[in-house]
């Protein structure tokens, strides 16, 4: 005659599995997570326009709810891991319960962080910068009038600028310039500088 595992070790070998499959997942959240957060350090300082900041915001949250995520499926991973082996009539079926439970919280945290990837991704496909990555060079001394503003603005740097203002014939070009080419700690989130364009000669940089 065929003999039947008792129900409370088969329930118990299913929370096993339960367990080792969240800490899998938390692993991937984890990872996902520090992956996003190094391509926001990468692209703080281009927190521009009202779009890019839109962008890193999005980025942002979704490395909060990727943490969060992470967080319900540890919680899964832990729970009744270091239970004694004569569990009591039904803690086996409360441990996979909160296991399950666990692990459910986890992936509706990682559903919700996954949609705001694909959002930040939708972003920066259907909405373009509001600026364009410049390559700008003096091409006379006299013209570098912003030095009092930016002393260490060298002779030739890249800046960001508007596609309408590349556009314009007006005599001044307002640029945006980050604060490590600027050199003035004052500004912290970059400055706007209006250059004479007799002065200067601008090509464009390229997609960021």
């Amino acid at each position: 005659m065929k003999s039947t595992p008792p129900a409370s070790f088969s329930t118990a070998e299913s929370a096993q599995h339960r367990r080792a499959h969240a800490r899998f997942v938390a692993a991937l959240l984890s990872a996902a997570a520090f992956a996003i957060a190094v391509w926001l350090a990468v692209n703080t300082n281009d927190a521009v326009s009202g779009s890019t900041r839109d962008q890193l915001l999005i980025s942002l949250a979704s490395i909060v709810l990727l943490i969060i995520g992470t967080l319900f499926y540890l919680s899964a991973a832990a729970t009744g891991q270091h239970d004694p082996e004569d569990f009591e009539p039904g803690r086996p079926a409360r441990i996979s319960r909160h296991v399950r439970s666990f692990s459910r919280l986890g992936a509706v945290f990682a559903v919700a962080a996954l949609l705001a990837v694909a959002a930040l991704g939708a972003l920066r496909i259907l909405v373009p910068p509001a600026e364009r990555p410049v390559s700008v060079q003096f091409t006379e001394i006299s013209g570098r009038v912003q030095l009092e503003y930016c002393p260490g603005l060298p002779s030739s740097f890249e800046a960001l600028a508007r596609p309408t203002d590349l556009a314009s014939s007006s005599t001044l070009l307002p640029v945006w310039v980050a604060t490590r080419v600027c050199g003035n700690p004052s500004f912290q989130h970059g400055v706007w500088l209006y250059l004479n364009r007799a002065s200067i000669t601008v090509a464009d940089a390229g997609d960021r």
